[in-house]
């Protein structure tokens, strides 16, 4: 058992140090979600078969996997039940319908071992002989060792050797032998999600150059590849490289933004800055916005607003059909967050005046002419004149309220659930808050909504792209 154990936990070592953090999301559970490669052996097959359990528990479905439970046809599932989808939390953390412990393990065998133990008969203290998962002594070293087991350990242990090849080769910008070292790992553990991730990367940065942008910038991010500065062609339009990651969405001071719970995004592209009069109307041919004219000097760089939802499609589709590549879209509401908060919590509400637009600082007419009765005393300012969160982008909170996507539905969020959906009817969200708002309203989490045809002086957009294509 010594051996086993030392062995499998040098594999779960070794998974831990090569995957990126974050629950086991990635890693082995990945890959063996593919068809097993030829020649992989039963090990992996074996690992298939434990589903999704083998993303985290990856010593115990090695010692699962050696015992005669595969002989028997026994999954996890058989003990821990079906976790009805694989049951998350409000973190959206994988978790089982049961967990047996101690004792309880014993109750658990003998749903199989009705007549108990094979040998002994007995019906309780099932670990005193067994291992929890493997049907072997815990006080004695195993006779053989395990041939499979052996020849996992010896993939992982290659699969580990060019990955850290590949490391050293991006550290000096050998792309094309980096590229070589990823694409030798993937064919030891195919589908392994961070050796695919750091393929992607090598062939980005020997071909940055991306349909419908002009990359504007000299940086590129670590994690993609992606150049983290681009321009829409045509239009004008700087947008930012918003690098993948996951955060806490949600507070728990608003009652529709909780609970507070874990969202992983992708790396997407965000407006650097809202969507302005000129660019509206340089697409569009019109300009529907109500702070216009002799009045407003700036106006062409002022955000584009008074448009719907509605209005915002339609501005896309004409994008899409004019930009290669197309892919433009709106943010979801939990990229807008993830965007506003930056890596953080967003700007202290003392600081507050230093990056955004909002009722204390946007007010065009004296405090004494009654201006909570007008709702002109108060407009929009240019975009970019205040100073960027820590992404670059900004206006991310006030100036204008941001269109959203997603439909205006209870958190957890999801977006398999439909509320990306862009043709079923329902409220969809706005974030940010805008010029007349207190700085309260302006916080990151807090939610607003508005029917898909309204428009309103207030409401503007922010624009989005997926990733383009090679």
């Amino acid at each position: 058992m010594a051996r086993l154990i030392a062995a499998s936990t040098t594999v779960a070592v070794l998974l831990a140090l090569l995957v990126a953090p974050g629950r086991g999301r990635v890693g082995y559970g990945h890959a063996v979600a593919q068809e097993p490669a030829k020649g992989a052996g039963r090990a992996q097959a074996d690992f298939k078969a434990a589903g999704v359990c083998a993303r985290c528990h990856v010593v115990s479905v090695l010692e699962w996997s050696i015992s005669k439970h595969v002989a028997a046809k026994t999954t996890c599932q058989k003990c821990h039940g079906p976790s009805k989808e694989h049951v998350a939390n409000e973190r959206n953390e994988v978790k089982p319908d049961r967990l047996p412990r101690g004792a309880q393990i014993a109750r658990t065998c003998t749903s199989c071992h009705d007549a108990g133990c094979p040998k002994t008969q007995q019906t309780v203290s099932c670990q005193k002989c067994h291992h929890v998962h493997a049907l072997i002594d815990p006080a004695k070293r195993p006779q053989a060792e395990d041939e499979r087991l052996a020849k996992l350990h010896e993939r992982w242990d290659r699969f580990g050797r060019h990955m850290a090849e590949g490391e050293r080769q991006v550290q000096r910008g050998k792309w094309e032998a980096a590229q070589k070292e990823f694409q030798e790992a993937l064919k030891l553990i195919p589908g392994n999600h961070r050796a695919a991730l750091r393929l992607a990367l090598c062939k980005r940065r020997q071909n940055p150059a991306l349909p419908g942008f002009k990359i504007t910038g000299s940086k590129f991010d670590a994690q993609t590849g992606l150049p983290t500065e681009v321009a829409v062609t045509g239009l004008d339009l700087a947008m930012v490289l918003v690098p993948p990651g996951e955060f806490d969405m949600g507070d728990d001071h608003f009652a529709d933004a909780r609970p507070v719970h874990t969202v992983v995004v992708e790396a997407f592209y965000l407006g650097q800055c809202e969507v302005t009069q000129a660019q509206w109307k340089a697409l569009m041919g019109t300009n529907p916005s109500l702070h216009q004219g002799k009045a407003f000097g700036s106006a062409d760089k002022m955000p584009v607003e008074n448009i719907s939802w509605d209005d915002c499609q339609a501005f896309l589709k004409r994008l899409n059909e004019r930009v290669p590549g197309g892919g433009f879209r709106l943010p979801t509401e939990a990229e807008w967050e993830y965007a506003c908060r930056a890596g953080g919590e967003g700007p202290d509400l003392k600081q507050l005046d230093q990056f955004a637009w909002f009722r204390d600082n946007s007010l065009r007419r004296p405090s004494g002419e009654q201006t909570s009765q007008k709702p002109d005393a108060w407009a929009p300012q240019p975009v970019g004149t205040k100073k960027p969160n820590r992404w670059g982008l900004y206006d991310m909170q006030g100036n204008v309220s941001e269109w959203c996507s997603s439909l205006y539905q209870p958190y957890v969020y999801d977006p398999r659930d439909g509320r990306e959906s862009l043709t079923k009817s329902g409220q969809r969200v706005l974030r940010g808050g805008h010029f007349a708002d207190s700085a309260e309203s302006l916080d990151p989490a807090l939610r607003h909504s508005e029917r898909a045809p309204r428009r309103l002086r207030w409401n503007g957009v922010r624009l989005a792209r997926t990733v383009p294509g090679p």
